[in-house]
């Protein structure tokens, strides 16, 4: 019984060595075709000239009434926009951070008691701009925003960077985005 059951974790153990093993080793990449065609690169092809950077632009409408209780028709109008351009933040926060979401239900007799659903989020945004602000029908004010995120490509994931020594405007080179050398050699360390 011993040996039948060592044969069996043997087998297991040779059955998911093999899972494991790279298809490149086996005769096929990603792409179908086999090892010999490709270098076997999975996320990016072995082009150097890849573009490290890149601008991700996002833009949202947010919208604000009037409220009834405002004194005069300019302090409506002036929350109005307000409102508008504050709805507008929070929808480019969810966008970029998510939207933490804490819901709640009790029940009991055969029905729903209670039930609370609340959200959150939260974050810091520099660099919002308010590209314009209308007012659309049945008087709902409309702010026009967009966030432009700066990404660099390392270790195989983009990430978000900011606006730092190692900037240059796009006005001033042929690229968006051009690292100094002092920041190279601070990524490589």
């Amino acid at each position: 019984m011993k040996r039948a059951s060592g044969v069996v974790w043997v087998c297991v153990l040779l059955m998911a060595l093999y899972g494991c093993a790279n298809k490149a080793t086996r005769g096929f990449s990603s792409s179908g075709a086999t090892a010999g065609d490709s270098p076997g690169h999975v996320l990016n092809p072995a082009d150097t000239e890849a573009p490290k950077f890149k601008v991700v632009t996002f833009e949202v409408v947010g919208k604000g009434l009037e409220p009834e209780n405002a004194v005069t028709i300019g302090e409506a109008k002036l929350m109005a926009e307000r409102a508008a351009v504050a709805d507008g933040y929070r929808q480019l926060v969810e966008k970029i951070r998510g939207v933490y979401v804490d819901a709640f239900m009790k029940a009991g007799n055969g029905y729903v008691n209670y039930d609370v659903v609340q959200t959150h989020t939260q974050s810091w945004l520099r660099g919002t701009e308010v590209i314009s602000i209308s007012v659309a029908e049945h008087n709902i004010t409309e702010a026009r925003l967009q966030l432009r995120i700066n990404f660099v490509y390392d270790q195989m994931i983009w990430w978000p960077i900011g606006l730092g020594t190692d900037f240059t405007p796009y006005w001033n080179t042929s690229s968006w985005f051009t690292p100094s050398p002092q920041s190279s050699r601070q990524a490589s360390n």
